[in-house]
């Protein structure tokens, strides 16, 4: 029986599933306890609904997405989509720090400082998770999504924010929980549009989905990468 445990926090509903939905599918059928928590609901991100209705549509693809996962139903932290640069930051920072002490998770990860994709709600997001980690008693690493060049440049996705292939601490072969995983991309249906790498090729689509990069940013214990025991553990 582990008691192993990661809280992933992110910008919008649809973060999750992209970038590490693979990953959070594989611990949480290893016996990882893994949550989501979302800074919005994503109002901005539906083209012709109001705010408070695209809310409630995105948060229940989110919640859609998780149970695809096989993870934790979602936690909010109910600010606006688009807003996130402007925010109290140390209220903002606080907020994560309650869900870190409640939930006690021992790995977080989150967006890298410049978002993957330079979107400033992921910028803001991972500055608050960088700053809980300092302050917060517990967790032991910090985690960051990245994409290496070496992958972006062969698909040609020239828009993304990239680490040399080397900076990569850990990759993660997805392919056994794929379709759970592209389950939980389809559970945001709002996003199908904005997503290209949806109509690529078979092979372009395995290539940039079918393995997780990760860094570690930080960690404060003697374990060099305690994510990649989590990904291995076996029950």
């Amino acid at each position: 029986m582990t008691d192993e445990r990661l809280l992933a926090i992110f910008a919008h509903p649809d973060d999750e599933a992209f970038r590490c939905g693979g990953t959070l599918a594989l611990l949480s059928r290893r016996g990882v306890r893994v949550w989501v928590l979302c800074a919005t609901r994503g109002e901005e991100g539906v083209s012709g609904l109001a705010a408070q209705q695209a809310g409630q549509v995105r948060e229940r693809e989110l919640r859609c997405s998780c149970r695809a996962l096989g993870i934790e139903p979602p936690r909010f932290l109910d600010y606006r989509d688009g807003t996130l640069a402007q925010v109290d930051e140390e209220q903002a920072v606080a907020q994560v720090m309650r869900t870190v002490r409640e939930l006690g998770p021992q790995v977080l990860l989150t967006w890298p400082p410049d978002g993957v994709s330079g979107h400033p709600d992921h910028v803001a997001v991972s500055r608050w998770t960088g700053a809980a980690f300092q302050r917060a008693d517990g967790p032991v690493a910090l985690y960051h999504l990245v994409v290496p060049r070496s992958l972006a440049q062969s698909l040609g996705m020239t828009h993304l924010h990239t680490v040399p292939d080397e900076a990569v601490t850990l990759a993660v072969d997805v392919s056994a929980v794929w379709q759970a995983k592209m389950a939980a991309i389809h559970c945001h249906r709002t996003q199908m549009d904005g997503a290209p790498i949806l109509s690529a090729s078979e092979e372009s689509r395995r290539l940039f989905l079918g393995t997780e990069h990760f860094r570690l940013e930080t960690s404060t214990g003697p374990e060099r990468n305690p994510l990649a025991r989590f990904v291995e553990h076996r029950g």
